[in-house]
């Protein structure tokens, strides 16, 4: 069987494309999962409705903030190609690159619930 040059490309194509979309129904439905328990914490166990109440920042902002940063890095990616990411001397690409952002995505949204909460 000869080895088709064009095929591969197609198939990569098609790989990374259903990835994608796992990746995005993947984190819908953990935020589905994620607000169903909530709703059902907060309506019927009402000693952790104050707790709900005085770390919402917490409980609500940060897996928000680690959602969104996932999205932003896959968006960019797939948009604009791999991520490359280059500063304090370092130089990463590919999945390194994807993992940088991530985490700088992360911790500027993660600083920002802090200041302003």
């Amino acid at each position: 069987m000869p080895d088709r040059p064009d095929g591969d490309v197609e198939v990569k194509d098609q790989i990374q494309w259903a990835s994608y979309w796992f990746a995005v129904i993947a984190v819908c439905a953990g935020a589905i999962i994620f607000l169903f328990t909530l709703a059902v914490i907060a309506t019927q166990f009402t000693a952790w409705q104050q707790v709900l109440k005085e770390h919402f920042g917490a409980i609500i902002g940060l897996p928000g903030a680690a959602a969104v940063a996932f999205a932003i890095v896959v968006f960019l990616r797939q948009t604009e190609g791999p991520v490359e990411f280059e500063g304090l001397g370092f130089k990463f690409k590919g999945a390194a690159g994807q993992v940088i952002m991530w985490i700088a995505c992360f911790l500027a949204m993660a600083a920002a619930i802090k200041w302003t909460w």
